[in-house]
């Protein structure tokens, strides 16, 4: 579920594209969390110019287990519908398992 393949690629260039056509990417953070629908395992992958700084483990055991701050805003995510159009200045929900959090860093 995590490798990379066909689909993968393709939802990270859509993500990246909006990401760069609809915000200033020197301001803006994109994160890429997936939630395991077998082990509940989540993964999270930074996306943009901030990832350095960013204090985020690539792995998680669970949603419980996220930084207060992913696990507020992923639960507003959780509640729409799956797809790839951008709903709100909290992120999108691209699928049932598939979540980007959109985080304005401070400059």
């Amino acid at each position: 579920m995590f490798h990379g393949n066909t689909q993968e690629k393709w939802r990270r260039e859509v993500a990246m594209s909006y990401h760069k056509k609809y915000h200033n990417t020197q301001d803006y953070t994109l994160y890429q969390v997936k939630v395991d629908p077998d082990t509940k395992r989540v993964h999270v992958s930074c996306l943009g110019m901030y990832c350095v700084d960013s204090g985020l483990k690539e792995w998680y055991e669970s949603v419980d287990d996220l930084p207060k701050w992913v696990r507020d805003k992923l639960a507003v995510l959780m509640m729409l519908e799956p797809t790839l159009d951008y709903k709100s200045e909290v992120g999108y929900r691209a699928n049932d398992y598939e979540f980007y959090i959109h985080v304005r860093e401070k400059c």
